[in-house]
């Protein structure tokens, strides 16, 4: 079966340059448990690692309850860290290993109702990572709930050789290209002084 084409995966996260690798305020933190996201492997230690395509994708994430709204500068951050921006190249071997949910013969293949992938049940959605986790995928790729161009990776962090590599966090401020981008593409008007 086709796997996913290698690329970086993106996070947006609130960042904290003096925090350890894998700790909060980092690209690498996960928290203890999960449960409550829409592809979590609820139950399971492993664990998933929700990655965006594009980085003005992963800053939506942050930024979407702005939609159609005033961008102001103390939502540039969480916690009272600023944002930031991260990539992960994962390796040939995970994508090689990953469900492209985006693609129609894979869904096909896999009997994927593509309800299942869009539903906003947590069950249901839960219950088709659960599924493709223990068929062997090391994660998938699926539609943005933002616009089609847009994918999302879910990586079974279990199915990782090791710890992924970031780079090196960029702020997300005033003069970032991606903000603008992304304020363009939510309707975000950017108020920030």
């Amino acid at each position: 079966m086709r796997g996913v084409e290698p690329r970086p995966g993106w996070r947006a996260f609130p960042w904290d340059a003096s925090a350890r690798p894998g700790g909060p305020f980092t690209a690498s933190y996960l928290p203890a448990y999960q449960g409550h996201g829409r592809f979590d492997l609820a139950g399971e230690s492993a664990g998933v690692l929700y990655l965006a395509e594009l980085p003005e994708h992963a800053l939506a994430e942050k930024l979407q309850d702005l939609r159609n709204r005033d961008l102001e500068a103390g939502d540039l951050e969480e916690g009272g860290h600023a944002y930031a921006l991260s990539s992960v190249e994962l390796g040939a071997g995970v994508f090689g290993g990953m469900a492209d949910l985006c693609d129609p013969e894979t869904v096909a293949r896999l009997g994927v109702p593509p309800d299942d992938v869009a539903a906003l049940s947590r069950e249901t959605t839960q219950a088709l990572a659960a599924r493709l986790h223990a068929e062997g995928f090391s994660g998938f790729r699926w539609w943005s709930v933002f616009f089609g161009e847009w994918h999302n990776l879910v990586v079974f962090r279990d199915r990782l050789d090791g710890e992924p590599e970031w780079t090196e966090p960029e702020l997300v401020d005033a003069g970032s290209d991606v903000l603008s981008e992304t304020a363009r593409q939510l309707g975000i008007r950017v108020r920030l002084r």
